[in-house]
């Protein structure tokens, strides 16, 4: 018996679906790289920058603004150099606030003594508060200004007495130090060793140098910062020279010695000069100081004299009543308290302008004038009014 075998397929046993694996990151961007290929390309608009108007009221105004920082900028910095070159360590706005305290207590005290006076005095309430808005107004901004002057004035004489400080010493100074570059030293070693205490400013200012110096500044640009610090024609010169015989690489000593020799020189020049001028400043002088208050003195006392006469005379022809014919005389037409206040107020000037005028003659510049002002304006007032009395005691008796 032939028996079949059933031929069974056999099948296979499914294959399970493998998980899928996380794509590399190359991979990951190919992809990427491929879907955006081939989607559409939509352009994108770029955004409009805004556009700024601009009115005729902001371009005045931003103008304005620009022209006041300018000029705000331009004032401080012309009073940080004031103090730099006065050699005071501090900045403007402190020195303002300073001036802005004495004003506030000289106002304040002013006050004080205003409502006393006007509650002893019984003045009205409306009155007082009259005076006190007056003098916290215009007399403020006089005060505030004539403070603002007088430090102006104070910080020039400063800086002209170091300028002058430094002069007078420079000669001194750069033979010194020629002495060293002779003896082997450099020119940084023989400055430095040239400083003595005597020298004042100038020593401090040396060793400002030296310390820039060590600190890895060229000496060169160090000297010329020096200079302007100070208004001298002297010193800029000299340093200028100094600066030339370093870059050219010349005998810097022999050159120290020629500049202090022309330094002297010149100082004995202006000597001679200031002694062949003596007679102007005498002239000068005396006819400021003595001629005339004198002629104002003297003036006077003629007025009073002819205001006596003119009363006299017209006492007398109001007396007399023959004739026909009366005249009056005006004694009021010139007041002599006007007179004098007019002789005062010239004698002033007068002394002002004779004291510039000596200064520039004696010395080639008006600021030593402001120290001799107050001498001469004291003397001439002085004599003004000494000689008004003497006047008065000798023309009292003859009419």
């Amino acid at each position: 018996m032939v028996t079949k075998k059933a031929s069974k397929k056999k099948t296979s046993p499914q294959k399970k679906a493998s998980p899928k694996r996380p794509l590399a990151t190359s991979q990951k961007k190919e992809v990427f790289s491929a879907r955006k290929a081939d989607e559409p390309k939509q352009e994108t608009k770029k955004a409009e920058p805004k556009k700024k108007t601009y009115s005729a009221s902001n371009t005045i105004q931003s103008k304005f603004d620009k022209k006041k920082e300018f000029k705000k900028r331009r004032m401080s910095k012309i009073f940080i150099e004031f103090l730099e070159k006065a050699g005071i360590q501090t900045t403007p706005k402190d020195i303002l606030k300073k001036i802005l305290f004495v004003d506030l207590g000289i106002l304040g005290a002013i006050t004080f003594i205003t409502i006393i006076s006007g509650i002893i005095l019984g003045s009205k309430t409306n009155v007082i508060i009259l005076l006190l808005v007056q003098t916290w107004t215009i007399l403020f901004l006089a005060l505030y200004l004539l403070s603002l002057l007088m430090v102006f004035f104070y910080l020039d004489i400063r800086i002209t007495n170091r300028t002058r400080q430094i002069e007078d010493v420079l000669p001194d100074f750069l033979q010194l130090a020629s002495a060293n570059i002779s003896a082997g030293m450099t020119i940084d070693r023989a400055l430095w060793f040239a400083v003595r205490p005597r020298f004042g400013v100038l020593a401090k200012e040396i060793e400002e140098i030296a310390k820039s110096t060590i600190a890895g500044e060229d000496l060169s640009e160090s000297l010329i910062a020096f200079t302007k610090k100070y208004d001298s024609k002297i010193l800029k010169e000299s340093v200028n020279l100094i600066v030339a015989g370093i870059r050219s690489g010349g005998e810097i000593g022999e050159l120290l010695n020629k500049i202090s020799e022309n330094i002297l020189d010149t100082k004995l020049m202006k000597k001679e000069v200031s002694a062949s001028v003596t007679t102007y400043v005498i002239f000068i002088g005396v006819a400021s100081i003595l001629a005339a208050p004198g002629l104002f003195a003297l003036s006077s006392q003629l007025l009073v004299v002819i205001q006596n006469i003119a009363g006299s005379l017209a006492s007398s022809s109001g007396s007399s009543a023959g004739g026909s014919l009366s005249i009056s005389f005006g004694t009021d037409s010139i007041s002599l308290k006007d007179f004098k206040i007019f002789s005062i107020v010239l004698l002033t000037i007068t002394s002002y302008f004779a004291a510039q005028i000596i200064s520039v003659i004696r010395k080639g510049d008006g600021r030593d004038g402001l120290k001799n002002f107050p001498i001469f304006t004291i003397i001439s007032l002085t004599g003004f009014f000494f000689l008004s009395y003497v006047l008065g005691l000798l023309l009292g008796g003859l009419f």
